[in-house]
């Protein structure tokens, strides 16, 4: 009986909280919804901050373990090791593939994955980083011996590049018009495709930024007829 109430207290939570927002769902909207008093959320979470964390380590974990499971398979095999694009896939492929195996809720969870991701909030940003690290640290060596020419920090910049990329498919696809429910496969490919190319790309020097006065203004562009 305990357990079918901390189960459903989350399942009420998560889909709350992505379509009205953390900060805007209160513990008291949660326990309405889930018919349950709030000394039930308090036995068995503590806080609504615990609830998010609870929320978090269940849906994450499973996504995060087929990656890692994914990487060992890959760097396990005798055949010359994996290439950057298998690499890539590897870290990309599985929330997808989650997101397509419960459909609408797991697509309510990459929502508030994605809102989350845009707080400024440091315990959030704190709660990512733990969540995320191990992936992160793997995927990036496994990325550095396949391009070692290119300076590993710059490997580990291009890294969250691509789980950039991945978050905001996955979260905002709907809005966007690219709802990963849609073609996924199509969708999947094109983010590795492009992931890969970006990831691979030889290093440059960096251009540097235009010092402000370098900048067009509004009195400029105006001088040339509306082009900068």
């Amino acid at each position: 009986m305990a357990g079918e109430t901390r189960e459903r207290i989350l399942e009420v939570a998560e889909r709350l909280f992505a379509t009205a927002g953390f900060a805007s769902t209160s513990l008291r909207d949660i326990t309405a919804e889930a018919g349950v008093n709030l000394a039930a959320v308090n036995y068995h979470f503590g806080s609504k901050e615990a609830l998010l964390v609870a929320i978090l380590e269940r849906r994450i974990r499973p996504v995060n373990d087929r990656r890692l499971a994914l990487l060992d398979e890959l760097e396990s095999r005798a055949d010359g090791g994996p290439t950057v694009e298998q690499i890539v896939a590897a870290l990309v492929s599985p929330p997808f593939q989650y997101a397509l195996i419960e459909g609408s809720r797991r697509r309510e969870m990459l929502k508030l994955v994605g809102q989350l991701h845009s707080q400024v909030n440091p315990e959030f940003r704190r709660l990512f980083i733990q969540q995320f690290d191990e992936v992160r640290i793997r995927f990036t060596a496994s990325l550095q011996r396949v391009l070692p020419d290119i300076d590993p920090e710059e490997v580990a910049r291009r890294v969250m590049y691509i789980v950039g990329a991945m978050i905001y498919m996955m979260s905002w696809g709907e809005e966007s018009g690219h709802p990963p429910s849609q073609a996924p496969e199509r969708l999947l490919q094109s983010l590795i495709e492009f992931a890969s190319a970006g990831m691979a790309a030889p290093a440059t020097a960096p251009a540097g930024i235009p010092a402000p006065e370098t900048l067009p203004t509004d009195a400029s562009v105006a001088a040339h007829g509306g082009h900068a």
